[in-house]
């Protein structure tokens, strides 16, 4: 009599008619290898333990149960600022220099010796830096020229990216107590960020942020808050376009007339005439 098998584990997988004298040979041979693939699967060996699994394809690796650290993207004012350092070493610095230090409205200051002829007055901006940047390197650019004064133009790039105001007065708090431990008697000034056009949505912000300096700085001996953002709006309390270049970021000719005639003021108040001139 003819009747239907069925394999599962201990042989193949069939619906077929079998004969009383057994399996075709062709079918023993594939349940053996059937059965030994049933064995590997249930993931048995001799000793009873786990075996491993086998593929077709590469072994896949299992992620390290560890996140690996993100590598730190290196600073993008570094090679700017080792080359300004090699600048200054070997430019002569007159004693008593007025350093000019921050982003890159002091750094495109091209007038700025030509602008105070009877001050020894030395540039020290670089890129596009925020505070954080100048807190930095003050060490490296501003405190071995032994300046008798310094003139800070920075916050402009931190709030234009989103920095809270207060979050960006602390910097401006580290930097100032740089230069304050360097000299307890050194004036030190800060001129307001300016209202640039292309900046207007970020006003509020550099209000505030002007305000919390301003007022720090009414609090410490040997210091002034320089004012150029007023001197920048129109009548209708807008930035005046003509006072910056085709950005409507960076200073005009007429922009930076504002802050010589503002930094001027602070000059003749607090600091001595030096005629010895530094190469710019």
């Amino acid at each position: 009599m003819q009747r239907s098998l069925k394999y599962v584990i201990d042989g193949p997988v069939w619906d077929g008619v079998a004969s009383s004298s057994g399996l075709p040979k062709d079918f023993q041979l594939k349940r053996t290898v059937v059965a030994l693939a049933a064995v590997v699967a249930m993931g048995l060996t001799a000793a009873g333990e786990p075996a491993q699994t086998m593929a077709l394809g590469p072994p896949v690796v299992a992620p390290s149960a560890t996140p690996q650290a993100s590598p730190v993207p290196g600073n993008p004012f570094e090679s700017e600022v080792t080359a300004l350092e090699a600048k200054l070493a070997h430019a002569p610095v007159a004693p008593g220099a007025i350093v000019f230090y921050g982003s890159s409205s002091i750094r495109l200051w091209k007038s700025l010796s030509q602008d105070f002829p009877d001050y020894s007055v030395l540039n020290c901006g670089f890129g596009g830096s925020r505070l954080v940047d100048c807190a930095r390197y003050a060490n490296r650019l501003v405190l071995p020229r032994k300046p008798s004064a310094v003139i800070i133009y920075a916050g402009d790039n931190d709030l234009a990216i989103g920095t809270a105001p207060e979050k960006a007065f602390q910097t401006f708090q580290q930097l100032f107590g740089i230069f304050r431990n360097y000299s307890p008697s050194m004036p030190i000034a800060f001129i307001s960020v300016k209202p640039s056009p292309a900046r207007c949505r970020y006003l509020d912000n550099i209000r505030k942020f002007n305000r919390l300096v301003e007022d720090y700085l009414h609090t410490r001996p040997e210091t002034d808050y320089i004012d150029i953002f007023s001197d920048m709006l129109g009548p209708d309390q807008k930035p005046i376009s003509s006072l910056f270049v085709t950005d409507q970021i960076h200073l005009s000719p007429a922009g930076y007339q504002i802050l010589r005639r503002e930094i001027g003021e602070f000059l003749t108040d607090d600091c001595a005439k030096n005629r010895s001139k530094i190469p710019q």
